[in-house]
């Protein structure tokens, strides 16, 4: 709604354009710069979008509930809020573009703040660190990262491990996701694919007769995993990253790693 009464106020008189500012402001709406956090208080709850199918992070347990430790997160940013967490699940390749139509107020599924993505969103303190590394067939001939180039991998379309493996001169099959791309790998259609070690933990864990073996080596430097939220929302982004840090600082974060990965993924700084 705040958009449509953004264009009209381009051609209407002072008085209109008033009336419209006072209108987008009620609304709580990503233009309405400053109000994002107040339109959550007063909803009583934050929509946080999440694929739901990506383990460890966010996916359903086998009695269908919503579990992963970026959900655990996210429960956390809403209790600091002292609201209700809402989780709307979307597609990756999807995922970003639903803050930008207003699905839900942040994104939460081990979004990397790359230097392009920050130009179109603000995002919060890193609240995750992983290695990124590549996944190849057990029979594959290929040992080290250093060999990736020349060879097929399996990647999702606005992944920055996509970037990372077009960098190191692979030729990219496009996918939908994490399963979709193992499935690629062990069906012989790719050679290989990248991610970061706890997805491929996580992975091996649920299915430890997979015949996949990592490369030797990492690829790009270690990624970040920070919460995505529209620009120009700083009182929000304040909010969140004040949780971030004092979960971070008490050990709560640590602990919720420490139950779904065995290993402490906080980042050094934060």
């Amino acid at each position: 709604m705040s958009r449509m009464i953004n264009r009209r106020t381009v051609l209407a008189s002072a008085g209109l354009t008033s009336l419209a500012a006072v209108l987008a402001a009620c609304s709580g709406g990503t233009n309405a710069a400053g109000n994002k956090l107040d339109s959550i208080k007063n909803a009583g709850k934050i929509r946080i979008g999440m694929e739901g199918t990506f383990r460890p992070f966010g996916y359903h347990d086998n009695s269908g509930q919503l579990v992963g430790f970026e959900k655990e997160i996210g429960d956390l940013i809403a209790r600091d809020l002292g609201v209700s967490a809402e989780y709307i699940e979307t597609p990756w390749d999807s995922l970003i573009a639903g803050v930008d139509s207003d699905r839900y107020d942040i994104a939460i599924n081990n979004i990397a703040p790359t230097e392009e993505r920050k130009q179109q969103y603000d995002f919060s303190v890193p609240y995750a660190y992983s290695q990124a590394r590549v996944a190849v067939q057990d029979s594959s001939s290929l040992r080290n990262v250093n060999e990736i180039s020349g060879h097929s991998t399996a990647q999702s379309e606005t992944s920055n491990f996509r970037q990372i493996m077009e960098q190191r001169g692979a030729n990219v099959i496009t996918v939908a996701g994490f399963d979709e791309a193992i499935e690629q790998v062990l069906s012989g259609r790719a050679e290989m694919t990248a991610n970061d070690f706890v997805t491929f933990k996580a992975y091996e864990q649920e299915h430890p007769d997979a015949k996949i073996r990592l490369l030797d080596g990492e690829v790009g430097e270690g990624v970040n995993a920070a919460v995505l939220i529209a620009k120009n929302q700083q009182a929000l982004k304040d909010a969140i990253d004040e949780s971030l840090r004092k979960n971070l600082q008490n050990g709560e974060i640590k602990a919720i790693y420490e139950k779904y990965v065995g290993a402490d993924l906080s980042p050094k700084n934060s």
